[in-house]
Formats: structure tokens, C-alpha cells, sequence
């Protein structure tokens, strides 16, 4: 009888392999997980980065007066611009209801582990400018 509680203490081979295999599996899916919730923060934070410099480029545009805004070109700059890779500015100036309103798109566009991606900020302006009548 003492032999036998001998061979059955401890662990057999097989079953220090089966817990080895499970261990593993285990973490590489934790391992995958962490990768993944990286990739998505990182993209996060250059969608957040580049709403940031719409909206900054937005308010520089609407503290402008109405002539200055009809000459303005197609791009801008920001200091924030080289932070995102190939990141650009791209303004579109469009005629909306009449000569008075014009509809300005205001956009960045980067590279993301190479997807092009873009956001953009439309609003609306009037000759008379913000909250006038």
C-alpha cells in the first residue's frame, strides 16, 4: 500500500504537458490582446490628434474677415502636422446657399500602417461673421 500513495503523489508527465499547453494558449491570446488594444490606442490617438488641428485650423479660419477667407488656398500648416505620418492639411471653400455663406471643409489626412486616413471638419461661414445679426 505505501507504494501505491508514492505513485500517485505528485504530477505525471502528460499532465504537467496538458497544463504547459493550456498555459500557453492562454497567453498567447492574452499576448494578442495586448497587441491589439495597442494598435487601436495608437490609432486613437492620431484620429484625436488630427481633430485637434481641424478644429485649431476652424477657429484660425474663423477669426478671419470674409475677404481673407475667399483668398485662402487649398492646404494649411500646423505645428502638430509632422507628428502624424505624411499628415496634410487640405481646405475646401465651397459656394452653399448664396454669395453671403460658404461652406469650408477643413481636413487632415495621414498614413496608418499604410491606410490613408482622413478627417474632416465642415462648417459653415457668413459674411457677417460668428453670432452676428
Amino acid at each position: 500500500m505505501n507504494k501505491r500513495r508514492k505513485r500517485e503523489e505528485g504530477f505525471s508527465l502528460i499532465e504537467i504537458l496538458i497544463a504547459m499547453v493550456i498555459l500557453g494558449i492562454m497567453l498567447m491570446t492574452l499576448i494578442s490582446v495586448f497587441i491589439y488594444g495597442y494598435n487601436v490606442l495608437s490609432r486613437t490617438r492620431q484620429v484625436a490628434l488630427a481633430t485637434q488641428i481641424c478644429q485649431e485650423e476652424v477657429e484660425r479660419i474663423r477669426n478671419l474677415d470674409f475677404a481673407s477667407i475667399l483668398t485662402m488656398g487649398t492646404t494649411f500648416t500646423n505645428d502638430k502636422l509632422p507628428s502624424l505620418s505624411n499628415g496634410q492639411g487640405i481646405l475646401a471653400l465651397e459656394s452653399s446657399v448664396g454669395d453671403d455663406i460658404k461652406k469650408l471643409t477643413v481636413s487632415v489626412t495621414w498614413t496608418y500602417r499604410g491606410q490613408t486616413l482622413r478627417k474632416d471638419i465642415v462648417t459653415l461661414i457668413t459674411k457677417l461673421g460668428v453670432n452676428k445679426k
